[in-house]
């Protein structure tokens, strides 16, 4: 009598695969006694919000290098080859198909997608043929499962939840590549030598794409600003629940660009350019996100000249002495530029915006190390300011350098 075998499909667009996948096979295999994983590369997901950036001869031979010396794991390409857009339960039938119909079947996939496996096709005929393997990620911690079981209640003990070993993002690793990052610990070497070696995820005008925020030298400092954000970790992918309760597929953290010398450097360098062409004569903003910019352009300006001394906007008034609310060598009358580390609806910025002309002063300029686009500079331009970005927000949830103004 033939043993029954328990194989877990793990599917994806693998673009490219990495060290994450390979860490939730080998949990999924130790936690569950799987006897194999079952690397299934996807063709045309239906529910994907974007099409894949490589060719699906490239993502599949990708995950094969990666996979080909443990015995442990297998790859099937039975996506790739079929037209049309991919189904769940089509592969699954195929594997059973292949594998033999007693095998048992673990399906393997992320937390984040479970609020829409109700859409799936034939999402009950799925739990029929498989049992699903959940892994956690960052953000989900608090997943209403309650609302999950009504949703689709065959589930109910037939999944089983694992940690996930990794936080690696594929938007992350293509934007490293593009940035001429390097991707050691990230991908299998093979995988990253695959990479090189075919050109992927380099795009001839990227230049162009990342020099928006000025003018000669200036467009090649935001470059290198976004490179440096990645390298550094101030930009990161994946799934995180924000201050405000929002969820979010990037993390920004402005405080690990503007305080890095590197960066302070190059927030500087880029900033001073855009500031002295609108004439102004001082630079400020909201404490606390705005501290370590103004400070980097004052220094900039030092060095070239005309000097733009820096000025910061309390967030409440002293409560002693003169009471004052900007800190700095403001003076009454002058020309100034406004700028933050973020802007989301633009509150801080409409802080300083205030206390400035409150100041008797005028505002040239309203400037953010990034714009989220979530209403904020559409507001700011809206009441008439100048307003422009280093970095931007897409539709599709990275991020790159604004267009030019």
């Amino acid at each position: 009598m033939t043993a029954v075998r328990r194989v877990g499909i793990l599917g994806g667009t693998f673009d490219p695969v990495h060290s994450g996948h390979l860490m939730i096979a080998e949990r999924a295999l130790a936690e569950l006694g799987l006897d194999q994983v079952l690397f299934v590369t996807a063709g045309s997901p239906r529910l994907k919000r974007q099409a894949p950036s490589a060719a699906s001869e490239h993502r599949l031979e990708m995950v094969r290098l990666a996979v080909e010396h443990d015995g442990r794991f297998a790859v099937s390409d039975a996506e790739i080859h079929r037209h049309g857009p991919t189904y769940t339960v089509d592969t699954l039938e195929h594997v059973l198909r292949e594998y033999g119909s007693g095998d048992e079947l673990y399906f393997i996939l992320g937390v984040d997608v479970l609020p829409r496996f109700h859409e799936w096709r034939n999402s009950e005929r799925i739990l029929e043929l498989c049992r699903l393997v959940v892994v956690s990620r960052p953000g989900y911690s608090a997943f209403d499962w309650d609302d999950f079981y009504v949703r689709n209640p065959m589930a109910r003990d037939r999944v089983t939840v694992v940690s996930s070993a990794a936080d690696i993002s594929g938007t992350e690793l293509r934007q490293r590549v593009a940035a001429e990052l390097t991707l050691k610990g990230l991908v299998p070497e093979v995988v990253e030598e695959y990479i090189l070696r075919h050109g992927l995820y380099r795009s001839d005008d990227r230049g162009d794409a990342t020099e928006t925020a000025g003018d000669g030298e200036s467009r090649t400092t935001v470059k290198r600003l976004l490179n440096l954000a990645l390298a550094r970790g101030a930009i990161k992918y994946g799934e995180f629940t924000l201050t405000s309760g929002k969820r979010s597929g990037y993390y920004f953290d402005g405080r690990l660009l503007s305080l890095d010398p590197e960066g302070a450097y190059l927030i500087g360098q880029a900033i001073l350019p855009i500031l002295q062409d609108a004439g102004a004569e001082a630079v400020g903003g909201t404490t606390l996100g705005a501290d370590p910019i103004v400070t980097a352009v004052a220094v900039a300006s030092h060095e070239t000249g005309p000097a733009v001394p820096a000025f910061i906007v309390r967030k409440e008034s002293k409560e002693h002495g003169t009471r004052q609310n900007i800190e700095g060598p403001l003076v009454a009358g002058a020309r100034v530029a406004i700028v933050d580390d973020v802007c989301t609806t633009g509150g801080s910025l409409f802080h300083a915006i205030a206390a400035a002309e409150e100041a008797g002063c005028t505002v040239v300029k309203v400037l953010a190390v990034l714009d989220r686009r979530e209403g904020g500079s559409e507001e700011m331009r809206r009441r008439g300011y100048d307003f422009v970005s280093l970095l931007q927000a897409t539709a599709d949830g990275t991020i790159e350098a604004a267009p030019a103004s």
